[in-house]
């Protein structure tokens, strides 16, 4: 359990953690929406996770381990965009590609 809180916003939620063997789930919950992630490592290299919102919002991310501190992850937001973030070591590179309204 940790319960966070902005100051400077003076907004707070509290996020709830579980893990199983290679599975773990994560509430996140505040006074306005709440958000569940359930991860499942499907191999050595490879973690899924997909996030459902109280509003509706979803988003898949899949994260690949590269070896040596280098790793790839992609995540999918449906009907709006996908980022694929790439660690390598000492720097980090971001794409984020809007889809919405894309034929």
């Amino acid at each position: 359990v940790n319960p966070r809180y902005d100051v400077g916003s003076e907004d707070g939620d509290v996020v709830l953690s579980y893990s199983k063997d290679d599975t773990s789930v994560e509430v996140t919950a505040s006074k306005d929406n709440q958000s569940i992630t359930i991860s499942q490592q499907v191999d050595e290299e490879n973690k899924i996770s997909p996030t459902i919102s109280r509003s509706g919002d979803f988003s898949v991310e899949w994260e690949r381990d590269l070896g040596d501190d280098n790793s790839v992850t992609t995540t999918l937001k449906p009907n709006d965009s996908v980022n694929v973030e790439w660690s390598d070591g000492a720097w980090t590179a971001n794409v984020d590609v809007p889809i919405d309204g894309t034929d």
